[in-house]
This record gives C-alpha cells, sequence and structure tokens, in this order.
C-alpha cells in the first residue's frame, strides 16, 4: 500500500485554505464515495467529478481546481495524458493519483503527481494525506523498482501505449511523434526490460509494477 493508513496522521489544529478539489473517476460509486468524505471537511470548499480525461479538463477549465484526483481505472493512456496535459498546462494544480495496486516512485514523479493514494485506504486516512496535499506536502512512495532501470517520462509513455496494444503509428500519432523516434523508444524499452517483443514488454511493466493504469478505456484525444 503506498500510503498506510498511521502514515497519515494530521496534527490537530492545522489549518490550510478552503480547497476545490476534483475527483476523476470513471465509477460512478466511487466518485461519489469520494465525494461524500471530501465534503465532510470544513476545509474542502467544493467537490467536483468527472468520469473521462475530456470532461475533466472541461471541469478543471471552469472550476480551477486546487486539487484533481485521478483515479488508475481511467485508461492506458488517458490517464497518464490528462496528469501530462495538468503538468504543462496547469502546473499550480495539485496531482494525486488514486490505485489499487503498488506504484513506482519513478512512474509517480513522471505523472507530476505529488501523492499517491491507495484504494484500500479507510475514508479518515484518505481525508488526512488529502489535507497535508492541500498544505503542501509530498506523499509518494519509495523507489522499488530495480536500481538499474531508469525509464524517461517518455519512456514511461510509449510503454503505457505499448501495453495498451497501440501500434509504433497510433502511438506516435497520440504523443506527437514520428514513428521512427516512437520505434526507437520501443528499442530502448525492449532493451532496458530485458525482453523480445511488445507482449513480453507489457508482461514485464506489469510485474514491475509499472502499469498504473487500466487497459480498457480509449486514449485521450489531443482536444
Amino acid at each position: 500500500m503506498p500510503i498506510s493508513s498511521a502514515a497519515v496522521a494530521v496534527e490537530p489544529g492545522t489549518e490550510c485554505q478552503p480547497q476545490r478539489i476534483l475527483v476523476v473517476d470513471e465509477n460512478e460509486l466511487m466518485q461519489a464515495g469520494l465525494r461524500s468524505v471530501f465534503l465532510e471537511a470544513p476545509w474542502v470548499a467544493a467537490c467536483f467529478v468527472a468520469s473521462t480525461a475530456e470532461v475533466a479538463m472541461h471541469v478543471i477549465r471552469r472550476r480551477h481546481p486546487h486539487i484533481v484526483l485521478i483515479s488508475a481505472s481511467l485508461g492506458a493512456t488517458a490517464g497518464p495524458d490528462l496528469c501530462h496535459w495538468l503538468k504543462e498546462n496547469m502546473p499550480h494544480i495539485k496531482v494525486a493519483v488514486m490505485s489499487g495496486g503498488r506504484v513506482p516512485a519513478a512512474l509517480a514523479a513522471s505523472l507530476g503527481a505529488v501523492a499517491v493514494l491507495s484504494k484500500q485506504m479507510p475514508r479518515g486516512a484518505v481525508l488526512a494525506a488529502m489535507k497535508r496535499v492541500a498544505e503542501g506536502e509530498r506523499l509518494t512512495p519509495r523507489q522499488t523498482t530495480p536500481a538499474t532501470l531508469h525509464l524517461s517520462k517518455r519512456e514511461l509513455d510509449v510503454l503505457h501505449h505499448v501495453a495498451a496494444g497501440l501500434s509504433n503509428r497510433e502511438t506516435a500519432a497520440t504523443l506527437n511523434l514520428s514513428a521512427h523516434t516512437v520505434k526507437q523508444y520501443t528499442s530502448a524499452l525492449y532493451r532496458k526490460l530485458a525482453v523480445r517483443n511488445r507482449a513480453e514488454a507489457a508482461s514485464r511493466a506489469q510485474q514491475l509494477g509499472l502499469l498504473l493504469w487500466n487497459h480498457s478505456a480509449p486514449p485521450l484525444s489531443a482536444g
């Protein structure tokens, strides 16, 4: 578990400015549950929800949240694309990621996430962790991948697209790269992961916990 309930205790009397939170999760029950938890807190001014990356971008532009909590259920490419869009266009917004499994520190850093929360956390621990994020703390996991494995942000981007079953041409179009450049990244991934093909790369990445996102949702559109 990325964050244990014991690791998110908040000192009594700690105050933070009223926060607007956006929850991005395709599961409506999860949306409602998290919204209910956050609205119980006096430091939360508003909580918005979105089920897709496109809707999230619309809400972000209109409602200007302070924190965006993105679920790993969002999809293999839509989730990372939304994280990178926020990192590049709205760097003042804090991004937190909620996952059902282990999240490597390198992946969290590449996504620009200041916090990684587990779906197994009790509601009180989730609320306490988000309050710490609002106060400017970082709650990210320690490095758990092999010390010799160093993947760049772009390599992780390409890896997610490979695992999602996209071709080099499709990946290139989504990431705004040339097919030749994507092929070079793919070759580098094969070498670093010690695999021979895309299927082995996806399997190895899953074993290492490098694939945070589900692989059923469509990619985030360029708009």
